[in-house]
């Protein structure tokens, strides 16, 4: 019997499994793994293709983090182009 667990890199929680049927009415196991959302076009980026195992919780914490930081960005270059004219 093989038990196989998923922990959070960011938090240290166990990934929960969840069940869902395919496109073939087959009953199938899945991790609700998080994705990263940055904004167009960097939408549903899959943390498992950069070595990372998120849960749902850190991805949409980490997603925030990076939107607010792209914001202040934004906003301190409106700022200094307006200081410039």
């Amino acid at each position: 019997m093989k038990i196989e667990k998923i922990i959070c890199d960011c938090c240290g929680e166990e990934i929960p499994k969840v069940k869902k049927k395919d496109i073939f009415g087959i009953e199938r196991k899945y991790y609700r793994m998080g994705k990263l959302n940055y904004g167009e076009p960097f939408t549903d980026i899959n943390c498992q293709n950069l070595g990372l195992d998120l849960c749902e919780r850190c991805a949409g914490r980490i997603s925030l983090d990076m939107e607010r930081t792209r914001n202040e960005l934004l906003i301190n270059n409106i700022k200094l182009m307006k200081g410039r004219r």
